[in-house]
């Protein structure tokens, strides 16, 4: 196996540990402290993910070490790649789509890196200044939450569950 194609299976079996708490945290929600802990579970998953098809792609992986900034572009590339290898009516799965791209800037920007310039503060991950008070995620009300909770979203779910399987089983054959 070459080095970029083990960088990028680390990264997708990084992403699948990722998303298994995440279904975790679906499958026994007392079990999670917060929501915040639930969308973090999944923005690492994205940005793992994302990173491991890049470099599977051609992609340096030392060029994707320095950001979390890799979601936004490419996760519904990779969503979209996987309703094809599915055989979908890709036509058909439009909504999903739409969804999957308003979706994916807003589980980039959970990262607390990723602030739009400063107008996003909000992150899953540490508390941020929103004028003189201090927010803690604990008790923000997460947009991408709401969106992976309509069927649409529950679709994006078992789509990046796919690409994940997809992606291990691939660059496990390169082993």
């Amino acid at each position: 196996m070459s080095e970029p194609a083990r960088w990028a299976f680390a990264y997708a079996r990084q992403a699948d540990v990722d998303l298994r708490a995440w279904e975790l945290c679906e499958e026994c929600p007392e079990a999670v402290a917060a929501s915040c802990h639930k969308l973090l579970f999944l923005q690492m998953a994205c940005e793992k993910l994302c990173k491991a098809r890049l470099i599977h792609g051609g992609t340096a992986p030392e060029l994707l070490q320095s950001s979390h900034g890799y979601i936004a572009n490419p996760l519904p590339v990779v969503i979209r790649q996987q309703i094809v290898f599915m055989k979908r009516d890709v036509g058909g799965m439009q909504g999903v789509l739409s969804l999957v791209r308003h979706l994916a800037e807003e589980i980039e920007v959970l990262s607390p890196s990723i602030r739009r310039d400063g107008r996003r503060p909000d992150n899953c991950e540490y508390p941020w200044a929103a004028g003189d008070r201090v927010v803690s995620p604990l008790d923000w009300n997460f947009h991408p939450l709401r969106l992976c909770g309509v069927p649409a979203g529950r679709t994006f779910i078992k789509l990046l569950r796919g690409v994940i399987d997809r992606t291990l089983a691939e660059l496990g054959a390169l082993t």
